[in-house]
C-alpha cells in the first residue's frame, strides 16, 4: 500500500493550483473588460481633444504645404480647382490635395472596418487610437530631422520663406509622406467621433461626406439601392467647385 502524500506538497500543490486560478480569471477579467462597450458620460472628452489635435495638425500643415489634412472640404475646393489650371501660381497644389484626400479616404476604409467587432467595445477603441497616435508619432521624425522642415514648429518660418523662393509648385517630396500619415490618421479620428454618436464635433460639411459615404458598407449597391450613398454623393460640392474655376480656364 503506497504512502499518502506528505502534507507539506498537497499544500504546496494546492497553492499553485490557486495561483493558476487566480491568472486565469485575471486574464478573463481584462479580456471581458475590452470586450464591453465605454461609459458615454465621458466619451466626449476624448473627442475634443482629438478635435484640438486636428487644428493643430490642419494648421501646421496648410502652413507648410497649403492643403488640409483634416478639413478635407478646402482641398475639394483646391482639387477642384486643379482641373482649371488653378492658381496659377501653384499649378502641383491639386496633387497635395488629392493626396490628403486620398489618405483620409484610405484612413477612412480602414478604420470603419472596426464595425465588425464592436466599434465602441474598450479593445477597440484602443486600439483605434493608439494607431492614431503612432501615426502622428511617426511624422516627428520627419520635421525634426529635416526632411519635412516645414513640419517641424522651429522650422516653419525658414521653411515657408524657402517654399517662397522656389515657388509653391515645389514642396519637399516628404511633405507628401507627412500629409498622408496626418490624413489617414484624421480618417480614423473622424470615424471614431461617428462611432462614438458625437457627429457635432467635427463641424466640417464636405469631411463628414466623405467619412459617412467610404465607411458605408453598402457604398458599390448599384444606384438607388443605398439612397443614403447617393444624396452624400452628389451633395459633395464637385459640381459647384469646379464650376467656380471654369470661367478662368484657359
Amino acid at each position: 500500500m503506497a504512502d499518502p502524500q506528505p502534507t507539506s506538497s498537497i499544500s504546496h500543490n494546492m497553492s499553485g493550483t490557486e495561483s493558476l486560478e487566480s491568472q486565469t480569471r485575471h486574464k478573463v477579467s481584462t479580456s471581458s473588460s475590452l470586450r464591453r462597450d465605454i461609459d458615454r458620460n465621458f466619451a466626449d472628452i476624448p473627442v475634443y481633444l482629438c478635435s484640438l489635435v486636428s487644428g493643430l495638425c490642419d494648421s501646421t500643415t496648410f502652413n507648410a504645404s497649403s492643403v488640409f489634412v483634416s478639413m478635407q472640404a478646402g482641398n475639394t475646393v483646391f482639387l477642384a480647382l486643379g482641373a482649371a489650371h488653378l492658381p496659377a501660381d501653384a499649378p502641383a497644389l491639386w496633387l497635395r490635395a488629392l493626396c490628403s484626400i486620398g489618405a483620409f479616404v484610405l484612413g477612412v476604409l480602414a478604420f470603419s472596418q472596426t464595425r465588425r467587432v464592436g466599434p465602441t467595445a474598450k479593445g477597440t477603441l484602443l486600439a483605434s487610437f493608439l494607431a492614431q497616435a503612432l501615426l502622428v508619432l511617426a511624422v516627428a521624425p520627419l520635421g525634426q530631422g529635416g526632411a519635412a522642415p516645414g513640419f517641424w514648429p522651429v522650422r516653419v518660418a525658414a521653411a515657408a520663406e524657402a517654399m517662397a523662393r522656389r515657388g509653391k509648385a515645389s514642396p519637399e517630396p516628404c511633405a507628401f509622406v507627412v500629409i498622408a500619415l496626418l490624413a489617414f490618421q484624421l480618417g480614423g479620428q473622424i470615424v471614431a467621433s461617428r462611432q462614438l454618436g458625437f457627429n457635432e464635433v467635427p463641424a466640417n460639411i464636405r469631411t463628414s461626406v466623405y467619412c459617412d459615404l467610404f465607411s458605408d458598407p453598402h457604398i458599390l449597391a448599384p444606384w438607388r439601392e443605398n439612397p443614403k450613398r447617393d444624396r452624400r454623393a452628389s451633395g459633395s460640392g464637385w459640381g459647384g467647385a469646379m464650376r467656380g474655376g471654369a470661367p478662368r480656364c484657359g
